[in-house]
């Protein structure tokens, strides 16, 4: 059997290629790559814009909604900033009845229910699960 020429080959090739671009991110930011698995994931995402970065420690940061929530993401430098950044996400989210705050390597993200649009948290576990996935 020689290597290469079966018809399993190009599919392999393929694979290699999409597991290389994965892993190489695209050059996408932390939040691009986010808001990339949200919408990858069929979760309704409305627009988002650039947000004071400076008052929560961070290089860039967004909001946004995604399924009617409430949504920050910010990119650290660090995955060690980004867990110094979580007090400060949280005191954004602070006048809600539910807010949860994520960090995976450099990027945070937070998620607040202003709008009590998710009584029992099922949207807010998909998007927490999403965003631990994106990478």
């Amino acid at each position: 059997m020689s290597q290469g020429t079966g018809q399993g080959a190009p599919l392999a090739r393929g694979l290699m290629l999409a597991l290389l671009l994965a892993g190489a991110g695209c050059g996408k930011s932390g939040i691009a790559q986010s808001i990339a698995s949200f919408k990858a994931s069929g979760h309704a995402v409305d627009e988002f814009k650039d947000t004071n970065a400076g008052a929560l420690g961070a290089k860039k940061c967004q909001t946004g909604t995604i399924e009617r929530l409430d949504v920050l993401l910010c990119d650290y430098a660090s995955a060690e900033d980004a867990a110094q950044g979580q007090a400060a996400a949280e005191a954004w989210g602070a006048n809600t009845g539910t807010v949860v705050v994520l960090h995976r390597k450099g990027t945070l993200f937070a998620v607040a229910d202003r709008s009590h649009a998710d009584p029992d948290g099922k949207i807010i576990a998909a998007l927490s699960k999403t965003f631990r996935r994106a990478w």
